[in-house]
């Protein structure tokens, strides 16, 4: 799996400093551009095979897949050409002994993160009867102060969706495939750590990103802020917030709690630090946000 994404980057993403030589390549008209766009057509259509299977003793199975989106570009930073495809490698977990389709949550990482970070509590979610999917978003892109640009939790929104929609019409589909009749489309969820919560802030309650799929949140020390250009409404799904009162970023969870309409629920860690609750490694609280 690595090496495919090493060959999927080569053409249509990741592969050294960023530049634009020519108004041609700048714009995506010139041969290079060209060429990364066919290659991501290509690549989006093969809909690729999952990668191996992996179960382990506690009933948790293990895919990977990659997933492309040839309709939403990915804009070059340095060390990154621009890409006229969105690449997502995503884990997929899920109960191994599972007989019927089963609701999904989809997680976002948080800013610079991995769905590595999560494990333990993705494998926990699986293991209570869900279908967990965490895509690796693309390098978050960020200002002269290393503080991530506005865009990019609406483009993690859109990554979120389009995830969504690949799994809810992989698993309807009847070729075989170990995620035919997996997942019960109409009981979806999503999750997101820190500034991945952003997004789903907009999933739930803004009018950037809302997906009226997503019929429950969970908000772990979410970033909240404005949108550009967008604003917030009432969410219509259930939410809950989880937040340490030792993270600095607090006030974001005790700003937004009161804008939202029930059902809602705010827990507070007490003591808490912004990653143990949620990420590795794992801090005393752990046990308690697992289950």
């Amino acid at each position: 799996m690595v090496a495919s994404l090493v060959a999927v980057l080569a053409g249509c993403s990741d592969g050294g400093p960023a530049h634009r030589s020519d108004r041609a390549e700048a714009t995506g008209t010139g041969p290079a551009q060209r060429a990364a766009k066919a290659r991501c057509r290509a690549l989006a259509r093969t809909n690729p095979s999952p990668g191996a299977r992996r179960s382990d003793a506690a009933g948790v199975t293990r895919i990977t897949l990659m997933l492309v989106d040839p309709r939403r570009p990915t804009p070059a930073i340095p060390h990154r050409h621009a890409s006229p495809c969105r690449v997502l490698p995503t884990e997929l977990r899920y109960p191994t002994a599972v007989t019927r389709p089963v609701p999904l949550i989809v997680v976002a990482h948080g800013l610079d993160g991995s769905p590595s970070s999560l494990a333990p509590l993705l494998d926990a979610w699986a293991g209570a009867g869900y279908v967990v999917a965490a895509p690796t978003f693309p390098t978050t892109r960020k200002d002269s102060h290393g503080a991530s640009l506005a865009s990019e939790p609406v483009d993690q929104a859109a990554d979120m969706r389009f995830v969504i929609g690949q799994l809810v019409g992989r698993s309807r589909t009847a070729a075989a495939s170990p995620l035919t009749g997996l997942i019960d489309g109409t009981r979806i969820g999503a999750a997101g750590m820190s500034l991945g919560g952003l997004g789903v802030y907009g999933l739930v309650s803004n009018t950037c990103c809302r997906d009226t799929r997503v019929r429950a949140a969970i908000l772990m020390a979410a970033v909240r802020r404005e949108f550009p250009d967008e604003r917030y409404e009432d969410n219509r799904a259930p939410v809950l917030l989880v937040q340490g009162d030792a993270d600095s970023g607090y006030h974001n969870s005790v700003e937004a709690y009161p804008e939202l309409v029930p059902p809602k629920w705010f827990i507070t860690l007490h003591g808490s630090g912004h990653s143990p609750p949620f990420e590795v490694p794992p801090g005393p609280e752990a046990p308690l946000v697992y289950t």
